[in-house]
């Protein structure tokens, strides 16, 4: 008994691991796609914010845990990638997804 409960855990902290990575990759895709295609980092406006924003969560969250390192944080962190990826996708308007030019003040080889 002890045994297959100890393989169902370890299929689910592996299924858990996977699916973690497999977001990642579709949210770094996304905005590696949106940066060729507009020809700026993907930060001009509040969709592609939110979508960074959540990038940066499941970063934040990922390191420690693939560490195996206990850390509170993630208490915080995954919950607010879920919510901020959520709102990005269905709480904006589908107008909001577009991705437009950049303002003149923003485009200096600067920034």
């Amino acid at each position: 008994m002890t045994l297959l409960v100890h393989e169902i855990v370890e299929l689910y902290n592996s299924s858990e691991k996977k699916a973690m990575i497999a977001t990642l990759f579709c949210i770094t895709g996304l905005l590696v796609t949106r940066w060729v295609d507009s020809g700026h980092f993907p930060l001009s406006n509040l969709y592609e914010s939110l979508m960074f924003l959540s990038w940066s969560f499941s970063i934040i969250h990922m390191i420690p845990y693939f560490r195996n390192h206990k850390n509170n944080l993630s208490a915080i962190t995954a919950p607010s990638a879920i919510f901020t990826q959520g709102f990005a996708t269905s709480g904006l308007l589908t107008e909001m997804h577009q991705s437009t030019i950049l303002v003149p003040a923003l485009q200096s080889q600067w920034l």
